[in-house]
């Protein structure tokens, strides 16, 4: 059975942004060898009688941060029958592993129960967590930054994420970002100069350190209604408490 794609749809109400978005693209596959890169992956799962696929980063030796609208539906509670595909490239991946548990941030529940899960006020909290009995990639797990003013500069960023809308979904897709991100709420930013396609939904989107290197700087949470566009669920003290409380 071929999972369905998941991804957010977000209407942008202004016409500030680029016009021109640049469209996800299969990366170099020599990348999966190397970190973070190696640390991303396919998540594969069930909602109701619906399979689904999302993305996921390994942040930490036997968790993978995701959104949180890839682990629960309002109308159908938590996923189930959960995979993890690490650094797939065609029918082959580094490993996969099955979860033991998995959280979503606090709130997010409530704010998708009151209102719908494409409202700016959820995606503040579209983060999730899936943990495993061990670890995934032999101990090792990619670096993360919560600072969110890292998305309000030109410095280039790239999200990532196992794409299957206008790609085949076996592949691990990149776009660059070429304009700053604009903040809509504290922690859910947009940028029109990217497009996110379904089955990125739970990616990282990377920001280069202070030493140049690549960190995860937020989760991929939302296309755009005329796929011009895309959303970031930043990452910032609040995720930082929920990654250092749950993530092992």
């Amino acid at each position: 059975m071929i999972p369905r794609l998941l991804l957010a749809v977000f209407a942008f109400g202004s016409t500030a942004f680029a016009q021109i978005a640049a469209t996800p693209q299969p990366a170099n596959e020599a990348l999966l060898h190397t970190l973070p890169f190696s640390m991303i992956g396919k998540l594969i799962f069930a909602q109701g009688d619906d399979w689904f696929q999302g993305s996921g980063t390994v942040i930490r030796p036997a968790a993978v941060l995701t959104a949180a609208h890839n682990l629960w539906d309002a109308n159908r509670g938590f996923s189930t029958e959960l995979l993890f595909e690490r650094a797939r490239v065609g029918e082959t991946a580094a490993g996969t592993a099955r979860p033991s548990r998995i959280y979503v941030l606090g709130g997010y529940r409530d704010s998708t129960r009151r209102g719908t899960a494409t409202d700016p006020r959820a995606f503040a909290q579209d983060l999730g967590l899936v943990l495993f009995p061990q670890a995934v990639a032999s101990g090792a797990a990619a670096g993360w930054w919560a600072n969110p003013t890292l998305l309000l500069t030109d410095t280039p960023t790239l999200a990532l994420g196992y794409g299957a809308q206008n790609h085949d979904g076996t592949h691990l897709l990149s776009v660059a970002t070429t304009t700053a991100f604009g903040s809509v709420t504290s922690s859910f930013f947009a940028n029109r100069s990217v497009y996110y396609e379904g089955g990125m939904s739970g990616g990282p989107l990377l920001a280069p350190g202070l030493k140049g290197e690549w960190l995860v700087a937020g989760v991929v949470v939302a296309g755009a209604e005329d796929e011009q566009g895309g959303g970031i669920r930043a990452l910032d003290q609040v995720a930082a408490q929920f990654i250092r409380a749950y993530a092992r």
